[in-house]
């Protein structure tokens, strides 16, 4: 039995999409975004204390594309990421890596500018301005990488769509303010209509848009 240490509605959706998917049997351990010393498990399992992370037998996994990388070559009847030797292979390796090293870091500056600077009276709202250009760059590079194609392997559906799909989901934390264009929203449109991701989203109290129905709860629980 696979064990995932979640947040619901945090960056731990991208995992339980993907065993949503893969069709696994795997059991969810709710942490407490304040809370992240209990259960002990958790620290044994990543000492970073951060979500997704990933325990099945003597296989710990932590970090959110690591976590994706493991659970499509654990699961590969479901045909989630290219086998090794496909051509796509090499492709899907750099789409993961992009999105947890460029995409997903970005999201920082604009969701927790105060973390980025000694001066956050004053330098906050700068940093956020920067940050959302940032975005808005990154934004038109998908936008041109997508375009002419249903997903990020172009017609071959993979879990690099489902970690790109939770990251543009981020957007509607932010009032008027979109990703990309056509392409990338048609992209988000279209991942989001998936049986698994409907199911994650209702799991994880996720509305359509990816907003929290229940802002204030994770887990069923308050923060």
């Amino acid at each position: 039995m696979i064990e995932l240490f979640q947040i619901t509605g945090s960056s731990s959706f991208a995992a339980r999409a993907a065993l949503e998917g893969a069709g696994a049997e795997y059991a969810t351990v709710d942490i407490h975004p304040r809370e992240r010393d209990e259960p002990v498990a958790f620290g044994d399992v990543n000492p970073l204390r951060r979500v997704p992370a990933l325990r099945e037998g003597a296989a710990e996994v932590y970090e959110t594309a690591a976590v994706l990388l493991y659970i499509g070559d654990r699961f590969p009847e479901r045909e989630l990421a290219p086998a090794i030797g496909d051509p796509l292979r090499g492709a899907y390796y750099r789409w993961l890596v992009w999105i947890a090293d460029t995409l997903h870091p970005a999201w920082w500056p604009v969701f927790i500018p105060q973390t980025l600077t000694t001066d956050p009276d004053h330098a906050k709202a700068g940093i956020r301005e920067q940050g959302l250009a940032k975005m808005a760059e990154h934004g038109a590079y998908l936008e041109r990488e997508l375009t002419g194609r249903r997903y990020c392997l172009g017609d071959r559906f993979s879990l690099a769509d489902v970690y790109l799909y939770m990251l543009v989901g981020w957007q509607f934390y932010m009032p008027d303010f979109t990703i990309g264009g056509e392409a990338v929203q048609a992209h988000f449109a279209r991942v989001g209509a998936r049986p698994a991701i409907a199911r994650a989203r209702e799991l994880d109290d996720l509305d359509e848009r990816f907003a929290r129905h229940n802002p204030t709860m994770r887990g069923g629980k308050p923060v």
